[in-house]
């Protein structure tokens, strides 16, 4: 089953309010869901593919600079890292000696 949305998140997602949401609905660019009477969730592929035709400018985030992933895996394992360098250090004086 697809994901679905609620319609706060569509509205955030794609940066409209009520009035465009229910515009988009009407002309049938989007399908909702109505649940006694009101519109719940949405498709999150139809979004995502509402989210292009409204901001065709904002293409997918470009990834992540290296050193923005390098930083946030230092962060996520730098005990590991440091543990592994004091246990090989040790090795390395307990097998000289």
């Amino acid at each position: 089953m697809d994901s679905l949305l609620s319609a706060e998140e569509v509205k955030a997602f794609l940066e409209v309010q009520d009035p465009q949401l229910n515009h988009l609905i009407q002309k049938g660019k989007l399908q909702a869901f109505k649940i006694g009477g009101a519109y719940l969730r949405f498709r999150k592929d139809e979004v995502l593919a509402i989210h292009q035709e409204l901001h065709p400018s904002k293409k997918a985030k470009r990834s992540t600079p290296w050193f923005a992933r390098a930083r946030d895996f230092w962060r996520f394992n730098n005990f590991y890292i440091l543990s592994l360098l004091v246990i090989a250090i040790l090795f390395l004086v307990v097998v000289r000696f």
